[in-house]
């Protein structure tokens, strides 16, 4: 593991601690300055509706420019996002904030890959395994220190030592921190044959010049966020809270275990032997999907939490650094951001529609039905792919 890969790795600790307080915390706050469901879903929505452009400008210039300047852009700026989240109280600055924040989270979630493919090819897996898993195993304890600060009773009864405002600032200085860090440690990879990236015109920005095995990921990527987006928002903690009742302090835990959950199987990435790809990533995503829509029908909460906790721990935990290894397989190596920009990009527009549906069947169907359409999504996600072939040429 050289430096680049240590920095990243490094950084990927402070964006877990400060993403898992964030995402957890939000939803509260929003609900404590008075916003429904709707609102809620509302917010979110517009936030995703602006990310198509930036994924994709954000590729092609890092192309061009580099990965450094980008992502320590993204670093930077989600940290300021999440600081100045509790200054507005409206829908109109939530939506803006939050899609700054959106936008700069995108952009990492676009390079992130690209940076370790680069470093090495052939321990890829192994590297995106260790950087999400630990990512994740940290999201877990920013969820478990948020909720620490928020309830007082991991601090053996102490009162509340920070309001929701409070945690989404503490998350903010914590991510700076990561930013810091990963400027001064991390040293801009030499490009082969530098300058032969053209940029193009406008139209190639957005033109869908790619792999085939790409634009059927970039379809299944689409359905798949409609459904992650449905389940995976403000309606996450809030389904255990007012489904079950559950204390805030209850809640926390199970939004803990769910970081730690997808954290083992990808720490244990590099040691899988996948022969058949596309098999693990089509079955990994419908048992996903199944477990998600069968959590939403449980009546007890334990069994409910329990249930819905296997989701990652089987599903995304083993998919998510083979679909990774697959699309960095087949983008072409003058292209590789711009291309991966794309497939997040279009696939993202799904995450404009998840979040709105979650509000309108949370506010008028029930709060559990949000879940089950997410997992029924996920399965149809799974069934686009079946036209993906592995066995052809990559650009490479």
């Amino acid at each position: 593991m050289n430096r680049n890969v240590k920095a990243v790795l490094t950084v990927s600790v402070f964006f877990g601690i400060a993403t898992g307080s964030y995402e957890f915390v939000l939803p509260y706050f929003l609900a404590e300055i008075g916003l429904s469901f709707q609102n809620m879903g509302t917010i979110f929505a517009i936030a995703a509706a602006g990310m198509l452009l930036v994924r994709v400008l954000m590729g092609r210039l890092a192309d061009v420019w580099g990965r450094k300047l980008f992502y320590g852009l993204s670093l930077g700026g989600s940290a300021a996002a999440m600081w100045f989240t509790p200054t507005s109280g409206s829908v109109f600055g939530q939506s803006a904030i939050k899609a700054i924040r959106e936008a700069m989270f995108l952009t990492r979630d676009t390079l992130h890959p690209v940076i370790l493919y680069e470093e090495h090819r052939g321990k890829f897996m192994s590297f995106m395994g260790k950087t999400r898993g630990w990512e994740f195993l940290f999201q877990a304890a920013g969820t478990l220190l948020s909720g620490a600060l928020m309830t007082g009773l991991f601090l053996f009864g102490a009162r509340r030592v920070l309001n929701a405002g409070g945690n989404l600032k503490l998350a903010g200085a914590i991510m700076a921190v990561g930013f810091v860090i990963f400027w001064f440690v991390f040293r801009e990879r030499p490009r082969e044959e530098e300058g032969r990236v053209s940029t193009g015109g406008f139209g190639d920005l957005f033109s869908l010049r790619m792999h085939h095995n790409l634009k059927v990921i970039m379809v299944s990527v689409f359905i798949f966020n409609i459904g992650i987006s449905t389940s995976h928002n403000f309606i996450m903690p809030l389904f255990f809270s007012e489904k079950f009742h559950a204390s805030t302090y209850a809640v926390s835990w199970v939004m803990v275990l769910h970081r730690a959950s997808i954290a083992l199987p990808l720490l244990l990435a590099g040691t899988l032997r996948i022969r058949n790809l596309k098999g693990a990533y089509i079955w990994a995503l419908v048992f996903e999907g199944v477990v998600l829509s069968a959590s939403a029908l449980i009546p007890n909460f334990y069994g409910a939490a329990i249930v819905w906790l296997l989701h990652d721990l089987l599903g995304a935990g083993v998919w998510i650094p083979v679909q990774n290894l697959i699309i960095q397989d087949h983008t072409h190596p003058d292209r590789r951001a711009l291309e991966m920009g794309k497939i997040l990009a279009y696939g993202g527009i799904g995450t404009i529609i998840g979040p709105y549906l979650a509000g309108v069947l949370s506010q008028h169907v029930n709060v559990s039905a949000p879940y089950f359409v997410s997992g029924m999504l996920m399965v149809i996600a799974a069934a686009a792919l079946a036209p993906m072939r592995l066995g052809e040429a990559a650009h490479q």
